[in-house]
């Protein structure tokens, strides 16, 4: 919870706007963070290098309690990025790390991690269950999932880490069993 310590908050912003807003508040005199990565883009004519936000349609503030309602009321903020109505703190450590990625010019992608929610389909990417398919079952802790690999009348489950899941999606006309190539 937000209170007179200015901390990181998230900010979704409307589409494109991320670099406009992130000016605006900076030029307000809050602290920000927008995560550029380069990348090479083709107009009709020509090729272009240009920075595009890491995130689409975020952007990061240090704000305090009192600074809630300016910064939402900034032209381009669609809203803090709430948990049970109160602003989502975002760890200090966690804005470091995103900083040091982007410093290092690192390749990083940004995977959606609605796409696993709990019940979805997933697929295995790596290590001995490779091209498995199983359902999301738990949440686990350190970022690691609980699978639940089906195919006969029962399950296996394992721990299996984030990185290596991806979701499935689901082929109404296939009736091939899970553990069947």
């Amino acid at each position: 919870m937000l209170n007179d310590t200015p901390q990181w908050v998230a900010i979704y912003t409307h589409s494109r706007a991320e670099k406009k807003i992130d000016q605006t508040l900076q030029a307000a005199g809050y602290k920000t963070y927008l995560p550029l990565q380069h990348t090479r883009r083709q107009w009709s004519d020509r090729w272009k290098d240009i920075e595009v936000p890491l995130i689409p349609s975020y952007t990061f503030a240090k704000i305090k309690a009192s600074d809630v309602v300016p910064v939402r009321n900034t032209a381009g903020v669609v809203r803090i990025v709430s948990w049970h109505g109160k602003p989502a703190i975002i760890p200090e450590k966690e804005i470091y790390a995103i900083k040091k990625l982007m410093d290092a010019k690192a390749e990083v992608h940004v995977k959606n991690n609605e796409l696993l929610k709990l019940g979805a389909k997933v697929r295995i990417l790596e290590g001995p269950f490779v091209n498995m398919e199983g359902m999301l079952i738990s949440d686990c802790e350190d970022g690691n999932f609980c699978v639940s690999i089906t195919g006969l009348d029962f399950a296996l489950v394992t721990t299996i880490e984030q990185s290596i899941l991806v979701p499935v999606e689901e082929d109404p006309d296939e009736q091939k069993g899970l553990w069947e190539e």
